[in-house]
């Protein structure tokens, strides 16, 4: 789960209108609490799914990262700490400075200056655009400027399972969870690098290769007690936070050519 953030040109955001209208329409309730799609025959649904095609978002790699998750037409944040939204204020060391998923280097910060209450608008881009399309890549510049001149020292936070009573393991049981744990984790599995949570929420791994903590420091979690520690990136997962910051800067220059090729183009957020 996460926000995601798709850009179409205007030809297929015209032709998904056309489609979600006939969608709605399908499945429109009428006095009788039956839908035009319930009324149908399997051969009269087959025959309206030929006339009415959905069009997918195409995705158009970013000139820089090719493999990138980000593209120019694409963008995403997921809801957890390692979300482009949670990583780069704390990597910028602005979290603080407003509600998440606000701060200064989040995605609803970088296009702030469209001046879009993007849940239920419509997305629909036009020449009026191009100059909020422009100030919002210069905060893209300005969050990669300021990455690259990070610290690269991130946080997460360990705490209890809520549902699970309060802790009561013992240095040695924990290592012991750890170590069995791991023993169950061979080949490609151990050294897969992804951090995930386990036994219940009780075990937190950090990959194959770890985390380098500088300190631990006791404070509250959302609902429970917990520990946050305060860790160095690595530079693999780091350059990863600077080229999306880079490819946001592409989406920006995406979306200004096809308003100026097409006339519009539409941005469309989700989550």
């Amino acid at each position: 789960m996460g926000l995601d953030i798709y850009l179409f040109p205007a030809d297929a955001a015209a032709k998904r209108k056309l489609y979600d209208d006939a969608s709605e329409a399908l499945y429109e309730e009428g006095p009788d609490g039956k839908t035009p799609r319930d009324l149908m025959t399997d051969d009269e649904y087959k025959a309206w799914s030929a006339e009415h095609r959905y069009t997918p978002h195409e995705d158009f790699p970013s000139a820089a990262y090719p493999s990138h998750l980000f593209n120019r037409r694409y963008l995403r944040s997921s809801y957890n700490d390692s979300g482009f939204n949670h990583k780069v204020p704390d990597l910028l060391g602005t979290a603080g400075e407003a509600e998440y998923p606000n701060a200064r280097g989040s995605l609803y910060w970088i296009f702030e200056p469209m001046g879009r209450e993007w849940d239920g608008d419509e997305g629909t881009l036009t020449s009026a655009d191009v100059a909020p399309l422009r100030a919002a890549r210069a905060r893209a510049v300005e969050v990669v400027d300021g990455l690259k001149a990070s610290d690269r020292i991130g946080v997460t936070t360990v705490s209890p399972n809520l549902f699970g009573g309060p802790p009561k393991l013992r240095d040695h049981d924990a290592l012991a969870m750890y170590r069995e744990h791991m023993a169950t984790r061979t080949g490609a599995f151990a050294d897969d690098g992804g951090s995930y949570s386990t036994n219940g929420g009780d075990l937190n791994v950090f990959g194959g290769k770890g985390l380098t903590i500088l300190a631990a420091i006791p404070g509250m979690d959302t609902f429970t007690p917990g520990v946050h520690l305060i860790f160095r990136m690595e530079d693999e997962a780091f350059d990863s936070y600077v080229q999306s910051a880079e490819i946001v800067i592409e989406f920006c220059d995406e979306a200004i050519m096809l308003i100026e090729r097409d006339g519009s183009c539409e941005m469309s957020w989700s989550g």
